[in-house]
Formats: structure tokens, sequence, C-alpha cells
């Protein structure tokens, strides 16, 4: 799948792959101010080894050494800060309410009550920074914390700072999907079971 993000240029861009999140459709999020970092992170994991079943002999043999075992790929987790100001912005034309909404909707379950599972999980999304160098990637939102520091005279909100944590993903699937066939969408590119493929 081709993403082709409503950007402007050199801006970062986040928004959802989905196109049914209630309320927009397609969400399309510009950031005002580019971030003065990010932090991407990719796990690896290891664990130690365990060598309880294997005979006496190797048991023994192994007590001394090192041994650990690769369990299985780990995406990659990224974490943004975006301001959104609309005090400092002289064409007023930043509406901080309506961009932080637009971060909770990519947060938030479409419809919980749907009998489509891929109505009852939040959108898949997708991130991008430039046309190279940055990581693109489909992604979660994993967790969304909302700041608001200033307001106008009626308590509207004049600024507000997000921290966006994602989670890389190809495929989404519900957990009671995961009940009806634990297997199903197992493996990139499968979207068997009702999951989701970017």
């Amino acid at each position: 799948m081709t993403f082709k993000p409503v950007s402007k240029s050199g801006k970062l861009y986040l928004g959802s792959v989905d196109t049914d999140v209630p309320g927009y459709g397609k969400v399309d999020l510009t950031a005002q101010y580019n971030p003065k970092e990010l932090q991407i992170d990719k796990p690896v994991p290891w664990s130690k080894h365990n060598y309880t079943n294997k005979g006496n002999d190797q048991a023994k043999n192994a007590r001394g050494a090192i041994a650990l075992e690769f369990t299985g790929a780990e995406g990659r987790s990224l974490t943004v800060e975006l301001l959104f100001d609309a005090y400092g912005d002289p064409n007023n034309a930043v509406d901080v309410t309506a961009e932080v909404a637009k971060l909770e909707a990519l947060a938030a379950v479409k419809d919980p009550t749907d009998d489509d599972e891929n109505k009852r999980r939040p959108p898949l999304c997708v991130i991008r920074w430039g046309e190279g160098g940055m990581p693109t990637f489909t992604c979660v939102v994993e967790s969304l914390s909302t700041k608001y520091t200033m307001f106008n005279d009626g308590g509207e909100p004049l600024r507000a700072t997000c921290t966006v944590k994602l989670k890389e993903a190809d495929v989404l699937s519900t957990k009671d999907a995961e009940h009806k066939d634990p297997d199903a969408g197992a493996g990139a590119g499968n979207s068997g079971g009702g999951g989701t493929t970017a």
C-alpha cells in the first residue's frame, strides 16, 4: 500500500491508514511546529536459554556459559512531542481543541459495539517526516498525554503539548479475534481472521 499523506512540505505528518474513523473518515494531522527531537526505540528480545529439560551432561557443561536465545522480532516504537499554539499564531489558523481531538481519535476505539472486528479497535496509523532519512512506518498509538498550558478568557485552550507514543505494526486484530482462531492473521501480509494489513 502506498501512503500519500496530506502534509505541508517538510512537516511531520501523522494520520490514519483506516478510512472509517468516526467523525473524520480519514484523519490527517500535520505538525504546526516540527518536534525538536524524536526518540525511536528498537527492542531486540533475547532470553536466557533454559537447560532444565536438557540431558544431565549438557546441562552440567553449560552452567558456566552465558547462553541467550532470540525469541522473535519486535517493532520499533517512536515517541514524539507535538506543540499546538493558537496564541503564537498571528493568523489564528490553529484550532488547538480540533488538533488534540484528531490525536484522541487515533487513540480511540472506532466502534466498540460493531460486529466487525476491525471496528472494535483503534485505527492503524502512519507517521512520516520528509522524503527520506527519517523512518516512515505504520503504527498504532500506544499512549497519548496532553498538557494544556494556556487558555483564553472563555476557558478555551490556546496552547497544548501532546506527547504521543507510537508502536510499529503491520497487522492488527482484536483479543476476541484471537480466541476464534489464534493463528489467524499470523505472519506479515496475512490479514485473515479480521486482521488489517498495511
